[in-house]
């Protein structure tokens, strides 16, 4: 670790020893230089820099190299500007009892034992501010459309720590321009991915969405924010698809990628969608999201034509997800969605949890 004096020797006393040490008054230096009393004074006092014009005349005047002047300046400076940067630490540290580092920090997302200006300094890293307190400019945008939301405004920097940690998996993905007819034409073997017995199909469904435009990432949520999935355009060219795993089943996964795909192909690239698993959002665009997603998943006519039959056998569920081409877990969450079958049925164990 590099030395730091906790102090520094200002240009401006050193000039001011030579000054006396040349017997010349405040005045005659000011002639030597060609500057105005006022403006030597203010260099005297720390008041005003050393340039380097003013460097190579003190060169000339009393015999130390210009270089030797500007190193004071430029050490003065850094100690100075070090200075002023702990006391915005210092002060900065009131931020965390905002944001939730504890829970960060459990995820990987900050180092774990980073604690006072150390943690402010590794939150300002990860959400790439300069200071926290830039925080609410760079997040307003998503603040005034959500902040209305019971379950944003009760964890608000959870959700937005949530967000930010999708931007910054979403900067290590490679991905095409957006597609949106070569997305929509391979939702269907996206669907088909989710029949893989496990968690195999992760990969191979990034690389799907990233062809078409879509950085897909999934990331669990910190302590409070209570969400599913989000949808937002990274820039005109890029969405990005954010998934929680907040149900960690398999029903809930497929549905709730469905209906982020939904919004990235239905609704305008200005727009960005959070998915909450509170009060769930009854606009039209959640709407027609949900109505895609089911539609995308099951075709819905064959769905209300098995539940008619009301043989909701394990076999024949199966059956059923085989001829849709979707996990079983899938048929099941949908026949309980419909009212079909109770949440508590035992169908449920064809569904297929996952972990982070």
């Amino acid at each position: 670790m590099a030395f730091r004096p906790n102090y520094t020797v200002a240009p401006g006393e050193v000039l001011d020893e030579h000054r006396e040490a040349a017997g010349l008054t405040q005045a005659e230096l000011s002639q030597r230089l060609g500057f105005s009393v006022k403006h030597v004074n203010r260099i005297l006092a720390g008041l005003e820099p050393v340039s380097p014009e003013t460097a190579l005349k003190l060169e000339s005047i009393f015999g130390l190299p210009a270089g030797v002047w500007l190193s004071l300046e430029a050490r003065h400076q850094e100690f100075q500007a070090r200075q002023a940067e702990s006391d915005r630490l210092e002060a900065e540290q009131a931020w965390l009892k905002e944001i939730p580092h504890r829970s960060m920090a459990k995820l990987g997302w900050i180092a774990p034992d980073a604690k006072g200006t150390d943690l402010v300094r590794s939150l300002r890293s990860f959400f790439s501010v300069g200071s926290l307190d830039y925080l609410p400019t760079v997040w307003q945008g998503v603040q005034a459309t959500y902040r209305k939301a019971e379950a944003f405004r009760s964890h608000e920097w959870a959700m937005l720590a949530w967000l930010a940690q999708g931007e910054r998996q979403a900067e290590a993905l490679q991905v095409s321009p957006h597609d949106a007819a070569g997305l929509r034409a391979t939702l269907g073997q996206i669907k088909a991915m989710s029949r893989q017995g496990n968690a195999s199909f992760v990969d191979p469904l990034i690389n799907c969405c990233a062809q078409y435009g879509v950085a897909l990432v999934f990331v669990p949520a910190p302590d409070g924010a209570r969400v599913c999935g989000a949808t937002r355009w990274i820039d005109k060219d890029r969405a990005l698809v954010q998934l929680s795993l907040r149900y960690k089943t398999d029903d809930q996964l497929w549905f709730t990628l469905f209906h982020e795909l939904g919004h990235v192909l239905l609704h305008g690239k200005r727009d960005q969608f959070i998915d909450f698993d509170l009060k769930p959002d009854k606009s039209e665009q959640e709407q027609e999201a949900n109505e895609f997603a089911a539609r995308q998943l099951v075709n819905q006519h064959e769905l209300t034509r098995f539940i008619a039959h009301s043989d909701f056998s394990s076999r024949r569920v199966c059956e059923f997800a085989e001829e849709q081409d979707v996990a079983p877990g899938i048929i099941v969450g949908q026949l309980q969605f419909r009212g079909a079958v109770p949440y508590n049925s035992t169908l449920s164990h064809l569904k297929t949890s996952f972990r982070f």
